[in-house]
């Protein structure tokens, strides 16, 4: 087949990068909108600490020194946001080219890697943001490079680079590197057999033992940094690993609907659609053993949702790492439409298709609405509370603690991914409220459980002399005792009522109570 000219290539690639800048960019517009902070964020932008390499990330660490031309870490939002989707755009536009999509099927299956419920929490952050997209972006390139180098060695070398830089620059990306390279194999096994498609994927696969390896060794050589020490560990224990992958999994379907929400489920059904259309794809194909070796795929990208971190002795638990989720959708969407997708053709797959990409727009829209009236009510908070600890303390040095370790009872206990503590005593807004209820793939706790601390109230310049502690932290300075004393007794010198909160003052100790559990 004759190769279209250089120049027509450069050109495709420009309209593909157009397309999936426009996509993404109205994925992201919603959170950009909403202006918030996470609440990782809170803390760079009060303390200026990159902090990267205490959870492994040593490139991420590189990249903000270099773009700040500092170590200390400035807020640049939105800045790295819209850097984070021209990464990824440029490189799905290449990586459209290269498993050989037109455009209609690039636009509506290669963008849902990035359009997925989970995917908010990562382009959320105001400063990871940039790297993990990064991250992302070095495992699809490791796709793309197949036939760059006609050297074997460079080929290695670079591929191996890649997925070394994806380590450090976001762990969990790896379990994408699983997905897309299912991916390959099932398009080989569509285009050439069953020998060559397996080939394709132990091949992959052999890439990884060198960049573990080496990656390991740069978390064992920083002995300093616990919680990467902690978080890196490997786990032998069958009994851990089988655990970690159920309750992995339980947690990746939730966007699936496992646990109700109406587009949830919608995208579940689609799911099963997809799962159905590709194993009839393969069962017309090649009869039987096409059929086995797609489903044994199936079954194998499923685990690949948890991937490496099933293997770890303490995985993180939270939407961020579930980076996987958008392209395991992808490889069913990239057969359920074809490579080479038409509306002409099959209008009713296409407009199937743009509806699933309409409800990730959705959860976008919804995601960024109740963030943002979360956020906006958790910024008035902080504001009285420093402004109520300047009226009690006049002005002297002060011991704070926010008391707010009390289950509420609220209807928003019945959401499947808190924790089993409760509702925390912080107020939700109605609009995050009524969302949250409607949602599971896109409620986070985290925005609750950890936005009204120390970092908050410096950001609305709480006073320097004031000394901050969780409720859950022990010190001399402000024993837990005293301050259980003061909460359950009542025992405080001056008080400060708010419909929020009520704010108690005994002699050089201040704490703040969500619960009002104690009124004049």
């Amino acid at each position: 087949m004759k190769m279209p000219p250089l120049s027509y290539k450069y050109s495709e690639t420009s309209i593909r990068f157009l397309i999936f800048l426009s996509i993404l960019g109205l994925f992201l517009y919603p959170i950009l909108h909403g202006n918030f902070y996470y609440p990782d964020d809170y803390y760079r932008s009060a303390t200026g600490d990159i902090s990267c390499t205490q959870t492994g990330r040593f490139l991420a660490q590189l990249i903000f020194i270099t773009i700040n031309a500092s170590n200390i870490a400035y807020d640049l939002s939105p800045l790295l946001q819209v850097l984070a989707i021209i990464f990824l755009s440029f490189s799905l536009a290449s990586l459209s080219l290269k498993w050989k999509l037109n455009r209609t099927s690039s636009a509506l299956a290669l963008s849902l890697t990035v359009c997925t419920p989970f995917f908010l929490q990562d382009l959320s952050y105001r400063f990871d943001s940039l790297t993990i997209s990064m991250a992302l972006s070095c495992i699809i390139w490791f796709f793309i490079l197949e036939k760059t180098f006609t050297s074997s060695y460079k080929k290695i070398l670079f591929k191996s680079i890649l997925l070394l830089a994806a380590l450090n620059l976001y762990q969990p990306t790896l379990n994408t590197f699983l997905i897309f390279s299912i991916t390959e194999s099932l398009f080989i096994l569509y285009d050439k057999n069953a020998r060559y498609s397996i080939r394709s994927l132990v091949a992959n696969i052999l890439y990884l033992p060198i960049p573990l390896i080496i990656y390991k060794c740069e978390v064992i050589f920083r002995k300093d940094e616990s919680y990467a020490s902690l978080h890196a560990q490997f786990t032998h224990n069958s009994f851990i690993i089988l655990n970690n992958i159920r309750k992995l999994l339980k947690y990746a379907f939730l966007e699936f609907g496992i646990h109700g929400g109406g587009l949830e489920i919608l995208l579940g059904i689609f799911l099963i659609i997809g799962v159905t259309n590709l194993l009839y794809t393969f069962y017309k194909k090649g009869k039987l053993p096409y059929l086995s070796l797609s489903l044994f795929y199936i079954i194998l990208s499923i685990c690949s949702l948890a991937g490496f971190l099933s293997l770890l002795r303490y995985p993180v638990f939270d939407m961020r790492v579930f980076i996987a989720n958008g392209a395991f959708l992808s490889i069913f969407m990239l057969f359920f439409i074809g490579r080479g997708a038409s509306f002409q053709k099959t209008p009713i797959k296409i407009l199937l298709a743009s509806w699933v990409l309409l409800i990730q727009m959705t959860f976008s829209t919804q995601w960024g609405n109740a963030i943002a009236a979360q956020t906006e009510l958790n910024e008035a908070i902080a504001s009285n509370i420093v402004n109520d600890i300047y009226i009690l303390s006049k002005q002297r040095p002060v011991f704070i603690r926010i008391e707010a370790q009390h289950k509420t009872v609220n209807n928003i206990t019945t959401i499947a991914t808190q924790t089993d503590d409760g509702i925390l005593d912080v107020p939700v807004p109605f609009i995050t409220k009524k969302i949250w209820l409607a949602r599971r793939a896109i409620f986070d706790h985290n925005v609750i459980y950890d936005p009204l601390g120390e970092f908050i109230l410096k950001k609305h310049d709480l006073q320097s002399n004031a000394t901050y502690f969780r409720s859950i932290d022990e010190s001399p300075q402000f024993p837990f005792a005293l301050a259980q004393s003061i909460y359950e007794h009542c025992s405080y010198e001056a008080m400060r009522a708010n419909r929020y909160y009520n704010i108690y003052k005994k002699g050089s100790y201040i704490l703040v109570d969500f619960s009002h559990k104690c009124n004049e």
